[in-house]
């Protein structure tokens, strides 16, 4: 087993030692495997000091900025992993996540519920729109940003580069998200249509719930009052995934204003988790 991060960004340096960190942390026997081209000497030293980071500096494969998950997961299952995570880069372990989901059986998929600013419809119009008879429906949207997969799922990873590759969704990427399909919005919606297609119905799925088992803190509604209160009686989950606001960044806009919202604003950044 391994686990996979990778980011192409230099600014994303910070967020990966935060992620790495807790890795060691909460799974210190893991492996991983890091994807980043811009690391210098400096940072090079310090992942190396963890010793559980495999760091590949050359080109990450695939269709550039998120568009890359499926390539990385395959290298990575052709080279005799038994089963890869696949971390983004602004997520932070909070628990041996490991130990938590082993049970779970490589045949089975693992992805993640999506954020409640994040979510979308979930009727099968992915799959519909992209041609596929569809098969089934997922209980919630889905979020790529916590992963597994093992050799088993070898075909909807090519599926799904396939489709990246596709001028159908090469040209949607051009466009403003605000304007795009459901069904090309992102890398996730893709596999969302894949997973929900007659083709591969038959791939077992655990959707990591959002509350008990990741946090996906995006927007106002990122960190909810009842996920604050299940937290501090029954812990953590497993992972936090920062898609919004950044904890470990400077606010991206000065709060001078003291009416009521950039009250609430200030008062939610210091509460960020």
């Amino acid at each position: 087993m391994v686990i996979c991060i990778a980011e192409n960004r230099a600014s994303g340096a910070g967020a990966i030692r935060l992620l790495l960190i807790s890795i060691k942390q909460y799974c210190p026997t893991a492996r991983v495997v890091l994807y980043f081209p811009p690391a210098d000497e400096e940072f090079t030293r310090w992942a190396d000091s963890l010793g559980i980071v495999d760091l590949r500096t050359g080109p990450i494969p695939g269709r550039g900025h998120w568009n890359i998950k499926p390539y990385i997961l395959c290298i990575l299952l052709s080279e005799g992993h038994d089963e890869v995570w696949w971390l983004d880069s602004d997520v932070i372990v909070t628990g041996d996540f490991i130990s938590r989901y082993a049970e779970i059986s490589s045949e089975t998929l693992i992805g993640s519920e999506e954020a409640l600013w994040g979510a979308r419809a979930n009727n099968g119009q992915r799959t519909i729109a992209w041609g596929f008879t569809l098969g089934r429906t997922l209980p919630f949207s889905l979020n790529s940003g916590v992963l597994r997969v093992s050799a088993s799922h070898l075909a909807i990873l090519e599926q799904w580069k396939q489709l990246l590759e596709s001028d159908t969704y090469q040209k949607a990427q051009k466009l403003s998200w605000t304007v795009r399909p459901l069904h090309l919005q992102s890398d996730q919606d893709l596999l969302t249509a894949l997973i929900e297609s007659r083709q591969f119905q038959e791939i077992p799925v655990f959707m990591l719930r959002r509350g008990p088992d990741i946090l996906q803190y995006f927007g106002y509604a990122g960190y909810t009052t009842s996920e604050r209160i299940r937290h501090l009686f029954r812990g953590m989950p497993s992972f936090i995934h920062t898609q919004g606001w950044k904890a470990w960044e400077a606010p991206v806009e000065e709060l001078t204003s003291r009416d009521l919202r950039s009250i609430f604003k200030e008062l939610y950044f210091d509460l960020s988790p």
